[in-house]
């Protein structure tokens, strides 16, 4: 608890003028992406009667500003996601200096998915195909995107692909060594032991399905966190909405499973992939094929 206080800046709630937040109304507030959505509908379901709460997405459309800023305006505690900076959020001068803004992290790890072009190698071409609207794909692939100026012919790309034969990728095993880093900071930066939950585990145990869609499990460990920072006691049960994020996965490649020692990755695992379930070879075949 002395390390959540620490790092958002939280006073002990004798300390607030006013006197306890536990004897009177509370609204709590919650910043972020899809992540924060599913801890809000989770903290809603377990925070203890005289607590309101409301969910914005960081970019809140122009049409709900109103109301959002509204809703912000009468905010106790405002939980923001580590996403971005804090400084840019649209509505930040609707937030009063009265509320406690309280950071928690945003869970990712990219280490079973190196070449997604969420970290940095982009695949612009099958981007630019697709209505970014209606969510036709979510995670694309910068080394398919790399081959597929290097291979035309779709049978011969695919093959080179699954030997992962690309010039200029980064070795696994580095993004690896770069993510543990990142996590065993995250940790010692909020007090937890989220990151290193994800390191001792991620090669048994499928924790996340996408590089920024964490499993329930990790999800209530957040929970945990947010409720610990709010200084709200909630009795723990069983919270199957966090661990929506499945209906969305990416394949992982067989050899960076290797590399990386996951044995969970078997060569008949399936995937749900925006309602289908396929293996890691039909996706792959199912991508080249749309983005030739």
């Amino acid at each position: 608890m002395e390390q959540i206080e620490r790092e958002t800046g939280l006073s002990s709630v004798s300390d607030r003028p006013g006197g306890s937040q536990r004897d009177r109304q509370r609204t709590i507030g919650f910043i972020g992406n899809c992540q924060t959505e599913l801890l809000h509908r989770a903290f809603s379901r377990v925070a203890p009667a005289g607590i309101t709460s409301f969910y914005h997405f960081f970019d809140v459309p122009e049409a709900d500003r109103a109301t959002a800023a509204a809703q912000l305006a009468q905010c106790d505690d405002l939980l923001v996601q580590d996403v971005k900076n804090f400084e840019d959020y649209t509505l930040r001068e609707a937030i009063p200096a009265s509320a406690n803004i309280i950071r928690f992290p945003v869970i990712w790890f990219a280490a079973p998915w190196p070449y997604d072009d969420f970290n940095g190698l982009r695949d612009a071409h099958a981007r630019g195909l697709d209505d970014p609207s209606v969510h036709t794909t979510t995670y694309y692939d910068g080394a398919l995107g790399k081959l597929r100026k290097l291979v035309p012919d779709p049978q011969a790309r695919f093959e080179a692909y699954l030997r992962l034969d690309v010039p200029g990728l980064v070795a696994p095993h580095r993004i690896l060594d770069f993510e543990a880093r990142r996590l065993e900071a995250l940790d010692a930066r909020f007090g937890t032991a989220i990151g290193k939950t994800i390191l001792d585990g991620f090669r048994e145990s499928q924790l996340f399905y996408t590089v920024n869609r964490p499993c329930g499990s990790l999800l209530a460990m957040l929970l945990d966190y947010v409720l610990a920072a709010s200084k709200i006691d909630a009795a723990s049960q069983p919270m199957p909405e966090l661990d929506e994020l499945q209906t969305i996965q990416s394949p992982v490649h067989p050899k960076i499973a290797e590399a990386l020692g996951m044995t969970w990755v078997t060569p008949d695992r399936t995937y749900q992939v925006h309602g289908k379930v396929m293996d890691f070879e039909t996706y792959v075949h199912a991508y080249i094929a749309r983005y030739n």
